[in-house]
C-alpha cells in the first residue's frame, strides 16, 4: 500500500513538473514527437520542419524546467504598469527636450528617450527576461499537423523524394499528447545527364574548358545541388574577367519524362544580358592604391607610380614594395573576384589599415580598379585584467593584469612593434607538497617586432608568389619572473625568432629555427632538501630540472581550423594542432655549451617532443552539442642528464585534462604512493606531489546542452594518462609517504591498455558572450593507482564518497571551454 502511494506522489509530481497543471479544460500537451522513417534522411533535418517543438527537459526527465521559468517572468509582468511607466518616461523627457537651450543637449535627451521607450517596448513585446529565457508551454495543436506534413513532405521533395508518404499517429494519455510520424520516402530521383544551352560562344568555351567541375551528375537530386552549381559557375565567369556577370543569368529545367526509373534530364542555360549579344569581358586599365584619412581633401598627395601601380599616399607613406607582394591586381589583366577578395585580405593581414575597400570603375570607357585604405592609429595601447586560472592550478581564479602598446611602421616597412606586459597572483599546487594557498606571483614582457615578409635571402619573384600567404617574421625578446611561494624562484630571459605563414583562413604554420632561454632558478632550502632526497633515490633527471639552466630548441608547428573551432556558432567545427620541437641544436651547432665559460653549473638538455591534439564539435540539435578530443605526446631526452626542461614535461589532471583528478597528480603509468589502513582493508594513495612524464595520452568526450538563458550544462567521460620511458623520474623510496609503491611508471605496450585513468562528471558553462566561465565536478571511475582487480573504483562509491573532492573527485574551475 505504502509503495501505491508513493508511486502516485511521483506521478502527480512529475505531472506537475511537466506543466500540466497550467493546462485549461480538454487541453494536453505536445510531450512528445517520434519520426518513423526507413530512408537515409537525416532525422534532426526532418524535425526541423516540425511546426511545433516539445518543451525542453532536464537531463531528459519528465522536467519542463523551462516552462516554469517563463511562468515566473509572467507572474511578474505588470503590462499596465509598463505602459504607465512609458508615458511617464515620454513626458519627463519630452519636457526636458523642449527645455533644452542647446540642439547637441536635445539630441542626448531625445537618443535617450528612445533608449528607455525601446527597453519598455521590447519587454512588452518580448517579455521579461525571465520570459525570454523560459518557453511557453507547447499546448497540443492539431491544425498544426497539416503544417507539419506539408513542410516534411516539400523538405523530402527539395531532396528527391519526389513521391514520399507521410502519415501521422496521434495518442492522447495523461494530459499529454504523443505524436508519430510514419514517412516512406519511397526511390528517388537521380540526375542522369545535364544538357547546356550557352549562347555566347565565348562563355560557351570557357564553360567546356572547366566542365570537370560539375558535380551533379550521377547524384541524387537536390535542390542544393543547383545552388552550389549556379554558385560555380558565377565563380568561374567572375574569375575570368565577366566584372557584370550575374546569377539569373543561369537558368535551370528538370525534366522528369524523356527518362524511365526515376531518372532526371537537367537543361542548364547560360542566357546572355538583356538586349545584348554577349557577354563582355573586363580588362583593367590601370591599379590605384590610396590612403584616405579625414582629412584627405584638405592635404596634398604624393603619388608614385611601382610595378604598374600607382600608389597615392596622404601622411603615412608606406613601401610600394612590400605592398605590391600582396596587391594581386595587375593592370591588362581579366578582373578577378578571387584576386580580389585576396588583395583585401592579405592587405587587412597586415594590422596597418582600419579598413580596405576595392571596387571599379567603368565609367568613361575605362577599367580602373580602385584600392582605398584607411590607417590605424600610429600608437595604439590596451590594457585588460580580471580573474584567471591556470591549466594546472587549483582553488579559486587568481587577478591579472595585462599590458599591451604596439606601434605601426615604425621604420617604414609595415613592422609591427609590440610591448606586452603581465602580472598575475594564481592559487596553485606545491610541487612536492597538497598546498593550495595563492602560491604563485608572476610579472614579465616581452618585446617583439613582426615584419611583414620572411627575413630570408629570396629573389624578388619568389616574395611575390609567396604573398598569398601572409608571410611574417617575428623577432622576440622578453624576460620572465616566477615566485613558487616556499618553493623557488626562476627568472627566465628569453629570446626567439618565427616564420609564420598560412594557406587560406584555415591553416596556419610556424617554424622557429630559434628560441633560447636562460633560467635562473633560486630553489629554497626546504624545496632544496626535497630535490636532494630526490637525488638521493636515484632521481637525478627531475632534479636537473630545478636547476639553473640553458635551453635552446627549434620547432615547427600547424595547426588547421575547421569553421571557427571556439568561437561558437551552429555548425560543426574542428582544430587539429600538430608539432615537432628538438632541443639542443645550438649546442650541437657551436659543438660547445653557450654561456659555459660564465657559468659552470648551468644544466643543458637535448630532447626531440611531438604532439597531436585532436578536437571536434557536432552539432546534434539547436539547443544541444557533442564535443571530443584527443591529445598525444611524446617527449624523449637524450642528452647526459637525461632531463627535460621542467616545462617540456607532460603532467595529466586538472581543469583541461583529466578532471577527476587533482592537477599535475596523475600518473606516471600505474605508479602510486600508498599506505593501507590500520585493518588493511583500506587502500590510501598519496597524490601530494606533481607527476611528470614523457608520454601522455587524453580522450575526452563532452555532451553540452542549453539549460536557460545564459547557462549551459555539460555531461563528460575523460581517460588518459602519462608514462615515462625510465623509471628515472619517480620515487624510488617512500620519502615518509607511505608503505610502498606498486608500479615504475614505463610505458609498456602489453601493460598501458590497463593504466588508462577514466573520470566522469557533470559541470556548468556561464556563456557572457565576452568570456565563458566554467566549473566542472568529475568523479574517478578507474583509478590505475590501485592494484589490479581493485582499480574499477566506481563500484566502491558509497554517498559521504560524493564530497571527498580530496580522494574521490575534483572541482574545477576554468575560464572558457575546456577543450
Amino acid at each position: 500500500m505504502k509503495i501505491k502511494i508513493l508511486l502516485l506522489f511521483i506521478s502527480i509530481f512529475l505531472s506537475s513538473c511537466i506543466g500540466t497543471k497550467y493546462l485549461k479544460k480538454d487541453e494536453t500537451i505536445l510531450y512528445k514527437q517520434n519520426i518513423k522513417s526507413e530512408g537515409p534522411v537525416n532525422e534532426e533535418s526532418l524535425r526541423t520542419q516540425l511546426t511545433q517543438t516539445p518543451n525542453s527537459r532536464l537531463l531528459g526527465l519528465p522536467i519542463a524546467h523551462l516552462v516554469h521559468v517563463y511562468k515566473w517572468g509572467e507572474s511578474n509582468l505588470d503590462s499596465a504598469k509598463l505602459l504607465s511607466k512609458k508615458e511617464r518616461i515620454i513626458l519627463k523627457y519630452d519636457k526636458k527636450i523642449a527645455d533644452a537651450k542647446s540642439n547637441s543637449r536635445k539630441t542626448k535627451l531625445t537618443s535617450k528617450k528612445i533608449q528607455k521607450t525601446e527597453k519598455i517596448e521590447k519587454t512588452l513585446r518580448e517579455g521579461n527576461q525571465l520570459m525570454r529565457w523560459g518557453e511557453q508551454l507547447t499546448v497540443f495543436d492539431s491544425t498544426q499537423l497539416v503544417s507539419s506534413r506539408l513542410n516534411l513532405r516539400n523538405y523530402l521533395f527539395s531532396k528527391g523524394y519526389f513521391k514520399a508518404e507521410i502519415s501521422t499517429k496521434v495518442t492522447h494519455r495523461n494530459q499529454r499528447t504523443f505524436v508519430t510520424y510514419h514517412i516512406l520516402e519511397s526511390k528517388p530521383y537521380t540526375i542522369d545527364s545535364i544538357v547546356y544551352k550557352i549562347q555566347d560562344k565565348q562563355v560557351k568555351k570557357l564553360f567546356e574548358a572547366n566542365i570537370n567541375q560539375q558535380k551533379m551528375v550521377g547524384k541524387q537530386y537536390d535542390q542544393e545541388l543547383f545552388g552550389k552549381e549556379r554558385d560555380r559557375v558565377y565563380d568561374l565567369m567572375s574569375n575570368n574577367g565577366y566584372y557584370d556577370f550575374k546569377k539569373q543569368y543561369i537558368l535551370f529545367e528538370v525534366d522528369s519524362t524523356q527518362l524511365d526509373d526515376r531518372k532526371l534530364l537537367i537543361r542548364e542555360n547560360i542566357a546572355n544580358p538583356p538586349g545584348k549579344v554577349q557577354h563582355r569581358t573586363f580588362r583593367m586599365d590601370s591599379v590605384i592604391f590610396s590612403n584616405e584619412t579625414a582629412f584627405s581633401n584638405s592635404q596634398e598627395k604624393q603619388t608614385k607610380e611601382y610595378n604598374q601601380i600607382t600608389y597615392s599616399f596622404i601622411n603615412d607613406k608606406y613601401p610600394e614594395r612590400l605592398l605590391s607582394w600582396r596587391i594581386f591586381l595587375e593592370k591588362d589583366s581579366l578582373y578577378s573576384k578571387q584576386n580580389t577578395l585576396e588583395t583585401q585580405k592579405q592587405l587587412s593581414y597586415l594590422d596597418i589599415f582600419k579598413f580596405v575597400n576595392i571596387n571599379y570603375d567603368s565609367s568613361g570607357g575605362q577599367f580602373i580598379a580602385n584600392i582605398f585604405t584607411s590607417p590605424l592609429k600610429k600608437y595604439q595601447t590596451s590594457t585588460d585584467m580580471g580573474l584567471s586560472v591556470l591549466e594546472h592550478a587549483q582553488g579559486p581564479p587568481g587577478p591579472f593584469f595585462n599590458f599591451n602598446a604596439k606601434s605601426r611602421n615604425v621604420f617604414g616597412g609595415l613592422e609591427i612593434i609590440q610591448l606586452d606586459g603581465n602580472a598575475s597572483i594564481q592559487g596553485i599546487k606545491s610541487v612536492s607538497e597538497d598546498n593550495t594557498n595563492y602560491s604563485r606571483f608572476q610579472y614579465g614582457g616581452q618585446l617583439s617586432v613582426t615584419f611583414p615578409q620572411f627575413l630570408f635571402p629570396m629573389r624578388e619573384s619568389q616574395r611575390a608568389a609567396i604573398g598569398r600567404y601572409n608571410p611574417r617574421t617575428k623577432i622576440a625578446t622578453g624576460v620572465n619572473f616566477e615566485d613558487r611561494k616556499d618553493e623557488y624562484k626562476r627568472t627566465t630571459f628569453n629570446g626567439s625568432m618565427s616564420y609564420i605563414w598560412q594557406v587560406k583562413e584555415s591553416t596556419q604554420f610556424t617554424l622557429k629555427p630559434f628560441d633560447l632561454s636562460y633560467i635562473n632558478s633560486q630553489n629554497s632550502p626546504s624545496f632544496a632538501d626535497t630535490l636532494k632526497a630526490l637525488e638521493e633515490s636515484g632521481n637525478q633527471s627531475l632534479v636537473s630540472s630545478f636547476q639553473s639552466s640553458f635551453v635552446s630548441f627549434t620547432s615547427f608547428s600547424t595547426q588547421f581550423n575547421q569553421n571557427n573551432y571556439g568561437l561558437g556558432g551552429r555548425t560543426n567545427s574542428g582544430l587539429w594542432q600538430g608539432y615537432i620541437e628538438t632541443g639542443g641544436n645550438l649546442q650541437s651547432i657551436l659543438g660547445k655549451e653557450p654561456l659555459s665559460n660564465s657559468f659552470d653549473s648551468l644544466e643543458y638538455y637535448h630532447y626531440v617532443k611531438v604532439g597531436v591534439d585532436v578536437r571536434r564539435t557536432n552539432r546534434l540539435s539547436s539547443k544541444s552539442s557533442l564535443a571530443y578530443r584527443l591529445n598525444l605526446g611524446m617527449a624523449y631526452a637524450y642528452g647526459g642528464n637525461k632531463a627535460l626542461p621542467y616545462e617540456k614535461y607532460f603532467f595529466a589532471g586538472g581543469s583541461n585534462s583529466i578532471r577527476a583528478w587533482q592537477p599535475r597528480r596523475l600518473g606516471p603509468g600505474a605508479y602510486a604512493v600508498y599506505s593501507t589502513s590500520d585493518n588493511g582493508a583500506d587502500i590510501l594513495v598519496n597524490n601530494s606531489r606533481e607527476q611528470p612524464g614523457d608520454i601522455i595520452l587524453e580522450a575526452s568526450v563532452e555532451f553540452r546542452r542549453d539549460l536557460v538563458g545564459f547557462i549551459d550544462y555539460a555531461l563528460f567521460i575523460d581517460a588518459g594518462n602519462i608514462w615515462l620511458w625510465n623509471s628515472e623520474t619517480v620515487e624510488k623510496e617512500t620519502d615518509g609517504y607511505g608503505t610502498g609503491t606498486n608500479d615504475d611508471g614505463i610505458f609498456r605496450f602489453n601493460t598501458f591498455p590497463k593504466e588508462i585513468a577514466v573520470g566522469a562528471g557533470f559541470g556548468l558553462r556561464f556563456d557572457f558572450s565576452f568570456l565563458v566561465l566554467r566549473t566542472d565536478v568529475a568523479y574517478k571511475m578507474v583509478d590505475p593507482a590501485y592494484p589490479m582487480g581493485q582499480r574499477f573504483v566506481l563500484g566502491d562509491y558509497r554517498l559521504n564518497d560524493l564530497w571527498d573532492f580530496q580522494n574521490r573527485a575534483a572541482v574545477n574551475i576554468g575560464i572558457g571551454y575546456p577543450f
